[in-house]
């Protein structure tokens, strides 16, 4: 976005990522040297940033719609690099592809799971093939030649077909439509029925069943160095459901919004989630680095629990994380200890809100 006009950037995506990457850029400054591209135009040196002259070099950017050149210069004499880019559009697979065949060592998952989870459909029947909880799925097929009825596949084996046969017995506590590639909870809209959902969605897009329960999510540090993975505490995403006051489309009700969240959970939940991310890490393939959210629906009991997404990436939750310990949790990158991170907060005691202010 550095050839597009700063008042155009989404706000949310502009709060979320100048959040994160101020708080991973200060964390890693407190035991190494940090090299970091900016864009010119934002506001970067907050107070705690400007402390750590001696050891964050800033880069600035020149506007122009390819920068992954300008990115590979910048790593190219760094031990390791890590990216934080939304998977819309597939920029996320290839920030990594491209750097690291630039000779760069990223710390990324391997591009297998990269794939894999920066595609939601792709995502659901992994997911449904390894025997975890995930909500049902449908995807738009391809048209076939001569043929203009839409026909849709389902993400649970032997459930492909038209809209009958899959429409008659599933639960009715409403739908989402979400890009396939999409980051937060951008352009996520609601529908009571499956029907009109199906409707509205695009080729890019899928629906998928609305899962009761409570949104949460875990984050993952793994070290490539000792191939050591921290499963780090679960904590609330607050995603509001904001009512449509005008029309959208003829039947949505409703659409998401991110409105930041809140942690650790309680010690029962926490076994909950972390018992759905160790499945989700043993199935996932290759080798993992770097970071990875994982987002869960928990419900009425573990038997109502489930996997929604899997971000290859740092996400927006690491700003309350590191305010739960006493620990630089960015060491865990390059030395992960046998030790779980120690919290020394109450259950439910530090939150933060839709723009990354954290108590």
């Amino acid at each position: 976005m550095l050839d597009t006009p700063l008042d155009t950037v989404s706000k949310s995506l502009l709060r979320e990522g100048m959040a994160m990457w101020q708080a991973l850029v200060t964390d890693l400054a407190g035991w190494a040297s940090v090299r970091t591209p900016v864009d010119p135009r934002l506001p970067q040196l907050s107070g705690d940033i400007s402390a750590l002259a001696g050891q964050l070099e800033t880069v600035p950017m020149q506007p122009c719609a390819e920068l992954w050149g300008g990115w590979i210069e910048i790593a190219r004499e760094c031990d390791v690099a890590i990216v934080i880019i939304p998977e819309t559009d597939g920029l996320l697979t290839k920030g990594i592809t491209l750097l690291r065949a630039a000779g760069i060592q990223v710390l990324a998952p391997t591009g297998t799971a990269i794939g894999l989870t920066a595609d939601k459909w792709a995502t659901a029947k992994w997911l449904h093939q390894n025997n975890i909880a995930h909500p049902d799925t449908w995807s738009l097929e391809r048209r076939r030649n001569g043929i203009a009825e839409r026909h849709y596949t389902r993400s649970r084996p032997l459930a492909a077909g038209r809209l009958d046969p899959i429409f008659s017995d599933f639960p009715s506590s409403g739908y989402l439509v979400k890009p396939r590639d999409g980051c937060g909870a951008a352009r996520i809209r609601r529908y009571d029925e499956l029907k009109p959902a199906l409707a509205s969605m695009k080729p890019d897009e899928i629906t998928q069943q609305y899962w009761p329960g409570r949104s949460a999510s875990v984050s993952v540090i793994a070290s490539s160095e000792h191939a050591r993975v921290s499963i780090l505490p679960a904590v609330w995403q607050n995603l509001e459901m904001v009512p449509h006051t005008a029309a959208r489309d003829s039947v949505s009700t409703s659409h998401l919004s991110y409105q930041g969240g809140s942690g650790p959970l309680s010690t029962e939940l926490q076994q909950r989630a972390h018992a759905l991310t160790s499945r989700v890490l043993q199935a996932l393939p290759g080798r993992l680095a770097g970071f990875v959210g994982i987002d869960l629906m928990l419900g009425e009991n573990a038997n109502c629990d489930a996997v929604i997404e899997i971000n290859p990436r740092l996400t927006t939750s690491y700003i309350g994380l590191r305010k739960m310990t006493d620990e630089n949790l960015t060491q865990r990158l390059w030395c992960n200890p046998d030790q779980a991170t120690a919290i020394n907060v109450p259950a439910e005691s530090v939150h933060w809100n839709l723009h990354a202010v954290v108590t």
